[in-house]
């Protein structure tokens, strides 16, 4: 098996996804992620900042509405529609026995893709981080979400938009491991296996 480059003898870096940010429109509160795998392997990661995994907060309305081009992951590289386009899936993710929903973004040897976030008028990303998660299939669940979620989108956003329904929900997804810390901002239930009768 071909070994990796160590690139500046940064060990960290071997074979792992690297994530930056800038601003995108600092008066309006967007940044731009940048994801790139530096490794010879597809590769799938987490993105954690400002306390919480990116995705987790607020999935329910990015599947429920087409204009986010969100939907449950299928394990396949992400694709670059543009800076202005691009959404990565989401899929249940496993921490030590806890699911929790949250962007998954799955890039090919070498790849660079970016993708926008908003809401940081006056405040920036803290603690970015992109933790390796490990694929583990495709799978049925049960995703109960927090309606809270939508409630304090709707808040924050001055919207009116909606949940997916019904809710629960069963869905079909590629599901994955990771090792960091569990951290769930809202109090959404999710299980293997159907709902039942959704």
């Amino acid at each position: 098996m071909a070994k990796e480059l160590i690139i500046s003898g940064i060990k960290p870096l071997l074979g792992r996804v690297t994530v930056s940010w800038k601003w995108y429109d600092e008066a309006n509160g967007t940044v731009e992620y940048t994801f790139s795998n530096v490794g010879q392997k597809e590769r799938s990661v987490v993105l954690y900042r400002s306390g919480y995994y990116f995705g987790n907060a607020y999935f329910p309305i990015y599947l429920a509405n087409k204009g986010f081009n969100t939907s449950w992951s299928d394990n396949k590289p992400l694709e670059d529609l543009g800076i202005e386009r691009n959404s990565a899936p989401v899929a249940p993710v496993n921490f030590n026995g806890k699911y929790l929903v949250a962007f998954v973004f799955t890039l090919s040897p070498g790849q660079v893709w970016s993708m926008l976030e908003g809401g940081f008028q006056g405040a920036e990303p803290t603690g970015v981080v992109a933790y390796p998660v490990s694929f583990n299939g495709t799978a049925e669940f049960c995703v109960l979400y927090d309606k809270e979620q939508v409630v304090d989108w709707d808040e924050q956003t001055g919207t009116s938009l909606k949940g997916f329904l019904p809710n629960p929900k069963t869905v079909r997804s590629a599901y994955y491991d990771c090792s960091a810390d569990y951290v769930q901002l809202f109090n959404d239930i999710v299980t293997k296996g159907n709902c039942g009768g959704s």
